[in-house]
């Protein structure tokens, strides 16, 4: 089984179903033809969809076996924190719980590749896991999409959490430990506003899609919209 750099399985990634809803809701965001840079963009499950809706999309990662999914969208093989591409976006998008990593330097270095990348006038979304997860969520088994979830958790401390996933689907099972740490509206506003940005608000009930707009001005203070 192919596992990406992250601990992703690569098989799994390409055999979950698109991610349509969220792929509409950015669409009725964008202008006609807006153009998305989608980092951490795995096998296409949202930079298809919104390639199909009429958008240029480019789509980040650093495992090929993940872009080779990629059939609309142009795929580029990097590391999001080292990209520096030509061109500028109206959106850029931070998916897959990439703010929620413990790590961060890292979080702080995607931040800084979406500001690097969006034009003045466009925005940035991010998913977290929705505010409290990581202190309330626990063991759990779960079957959706013909894939079953086992998720484990093994330490919760100084707010951050380590867990293991394990995946079984198709005959196949793998397992991915992580870290991740909890990301409320004013972590968010802080590490926005450290790379220029500025949160704006909630995109879904559940609080997990967030739009980053670049900051107008030093002055301009980050704040939550509800």
């Amino acid at each position: 089984m192919r596992i990406a750099p992250d601990g992703s399985p690569v098989d799994l990634y390409r055999r979950l179903p698109a991610r349509q809803s969220e792929a509409e809701l950015l669409h009725d965001l964008l202008p006609a033809g807006g153009a998305v840079l989608d980092l951490g963009c795995g096998a296409g499950r949202l930079a298809e969809p919104l390639a199909a809706l009429g958008h240029p999309v480019t789509g980040v990662d650093n495992e090929p076996a993940m872009l080779a999914g990629l059939d609309r969208a142009t795929g580029v093989c990097a590391e999001i924190t080292a990209l520096d591409l030509p061109d500028r976006f109206d959106a850029v998008l931070a998916m897959s719980h990439l703010v929620n990593t413990a790590d961060d330097e890292f979080v702080a270095a995607v931040l800084a590749t979406a500001r690097r990348h969006v034009t003045d006038s466009g925005f940035v979304v991010v998913e977290r896991h929705a505010p409290g997860w990581v202190h309330s969520c626990a063991d759990s088994d779960h079957e959706r999409d013909g894939v079953r979830y086992r998720l484990t958790v093994h330490s919760r401390d100084q707010g951050q959490l380590t867990a293991t996933i394990r995946y079984e689907f198709d005959g196949n099972a793998a397992e991915q430990r992580f870290s991740a740490r909890d990301v409320p509206d004013d972590r968010l506003a802080d590490l926005a506003a450290a790379a220029g940005l500025r949160a704006v608000g909630a995109l879904n009930p559940a609080e997990t899609l967030v739009r980053l707009e670049p900051a107008q001005s030093p002055s301009r203070a980050a704040r939550m919209v509800r």
